[in-house]
This record gives structure tokens, C-alpha cells and sequence, in this order.
């Protein structure tokens, strides 16, 4: 073909999107960087290991409250090198394992706020789990937790359209769109035969903002759906999510977007009777 199939390598990119995982206990501490299905970093924190102790009055208590403070600071440590990998890898979301009743609390307790917002579960995980299960556990967790987000973003969606707010619907409304560089956020069937469009409309769409690219020959959903990706990244720096249970997108033709802004009607071309679309440029 002359033309790149974009959607299926932005589909895998963001069904991979990287994440990290702190896998603790009390001294030890295994922090990954999860991404297309591996892991792309690991660094390790280890302290003092406490021995408990069976001595009672006076010296016990003192015994505990020494070894809380060790508990402490390891937690502090595990933290700063988390708040370090976060920045640096440009990390949204963290899964927490370990011990649920001691050491998830210690961690979430030394947790600045912009880290703790980060945190999307925690599992109960013994510190010496094999990588490929801690892998797998973290990975259902994400997808679990991507797919309570995509249910939100695609209510909030319908939302915004039917209100005439910043939302927009359809193939060649959000072609427009995207092409005018008015789209924050594009949602997309995570299957291109559940995006409808009309042809002719999106053909108009297309020779109006025509790059330098030859247009498709025939329009099919396969090239419906590897337009919209492209002009995404290209024309709106749009972040594109797919939305792998898409029934309720396919409401509004399976694609749609979040607007940064709305074009006046005196700014806007018709492409359709009835219709219009932002004027290029």
C-alpha cells in the first residue's frame, strides 16, 4: 500500500501504556516499569531487617517503637525513589503490592498527594512473586482499571454532545475537528467495523482539508479509522483512546472527541446541508 496503517500501532500503544508497580514488604522494596507487556526498568530499595524481639516491659516498647522507626524510613525511601521514577518516566498510574494490613497503608501514608492520586489498586502480593506473575496481576488490575475510565469518558461524551458543549460525534465531525486542531481527547471503537460514517460526508471533509498526502482511492473503515488516528497526532496532538467495550460509543458512529474550544457559525464552512465544519486554518 502507499499509505501507513497507523490505527492497529496506536491501538497496541495505548492498550500498553506504560505503568509502575512497587512490590514491598517491610525492608525490601522491587519498583518496575511495566510497558508493552515487559518490564522496561526495575530498581531495587533494601533496609534493615528487624529481628522481633520477645523482651517485655520498658524495653520492648522501646524495641517496637525502634523498629516502627526503620519500617518508617524505609517506606520514606521506596517513596522518593517512586516520586523519582514517576517524574523521570513520566508515569500516570501506579499499582501497590504487598502485605494489605501493614505496609500498602505505610506506603500510601508517606504518599505526597500527586503520587497518591496516581495509585489505581493495590494487591496483596507476597515480596518474593515471581516478575511474570506480578506482570500479570498488575496487568489485569490496569485494564480493569482502564475500563471503569473508558465507560466515564464515554458517558461524559454523551454527555458534552447532546449538551452542545464541548464534545463532538461522528466520522467526519470529528475529522473536522481533528483537522482544525480543536480535539483534546479523540475516543475510538478499539475494532475499526464499529465506527459508521457516512461517505460522502467524509469525503467532503477530507478534500476540504486535504494535506499532502494522496487521499484514499476508497473509503472503507479500515482507512475511515487510519485518518482519524492520524490526523490525531498530526493536526491536534489529540491523545487517542480506544474503547475496547464500545457499545454505547457506537451510539455516536464509534469515534467522537473532547473539544478544546468551539468555532463560531460565522467561522464555519457547510460540508452538508444543515451541517458545518470549521473553516481550515
Amino acid at each position: 500500500s502507499d499509505r501507513f496503517h497507523v490505527y492497529p500501532l496506536a491501538r497496541l500503544i495505548d492498550q500498553y501504556r506504560r505503568y509502575a508497580v512497587v512490590l514491598a514488604d517491610t525492608n525490601r522494596a522491587q519498583i518496575f516499569v511495566f510497558a508493552s507487556g515487559q518490564a522496561v526498568d526495575r530498581q531495587d530499595v533494601e533496609n534493615v531487617k528487624t529481628k522481633h524481639s520477645k523482651v517485655g516491659g520498658w524495653s520492648q516498647a522501646r524495641y517496637q517503637r525502634h523498629e516502627q522507626n526503620y519500617h518508617l524510613q524505609h517506606a520514606k525511601e521506596v517513596v522518593e525513589t517512586l516520586e523519582k521514577i514517576v517524574r523521570e518516566e513520566n508515569i500516570e498510574h501506579v499499582v501497590l503490592a504487598g502485605d494489605e494490613a501493614v505496609v500498602i497503608p505505610l506506603l500510601r501514608e508517606q504518599m505526597p498527594k500527586t503520587i497518591e492520586e496516581k495509585v489505581i489498586d493495590a494487591l496483596s502480593l507476597a515480596i518474593d512473586t515471581p516478575e511474570h506473575e506480578l506482570l500479570e496481576e498488575s496487568l489485569t488490575a490496569f485494564q480493569r482499571h482502564d475500563s471503569l475510565t473508558d465507560m466515564e469518558k464515554v458517558d461524559r461524551l454523551l454527555n458534552e454532545y447532546r449538551g452542545d458543549n464541548l464534545g463532538v460525534a461522528g466520522a467526519a465531525e470529528t475529522l473536522a475537528a481533528l483537522s482544525n486542531g480543536q480535539v483534546e481527547e479523540m475516543l475510538i471503537a478499539a475494532k475499526p467495523d464499529s465506527i459508521q460514517y457516512d461517505e460522502e460526508e467524509v469525503k467532503k471533509v477530507l478534500e476540504l482539508y486535504r494535506d499532502e498526502e494522496p487521499l484514499p482511492d476508497e473509503l472503507d473503515q479500515r482507512s475511515v479509522a487510519d485518518e482519524l488516528v492520524k490526523r490525531a497526532n498530526t493536526l491536534s496532538s489529540a491523545t487517542v483512546t480506544f474503547i475496547e467495550d464500545s457499545t454505547r460509543l457506537e451510539m455516536l458512529g464509534g469515534v467522537g472527541g473532547f473539544l478544546r474550544y468551539r468555532i463560531s457559525e460565522e467561522n464555519a464552512v457547510p460540508y452538508e446541508q444543515g451541517d458545518s465544519v470549521p473553516r481550515p486554518g
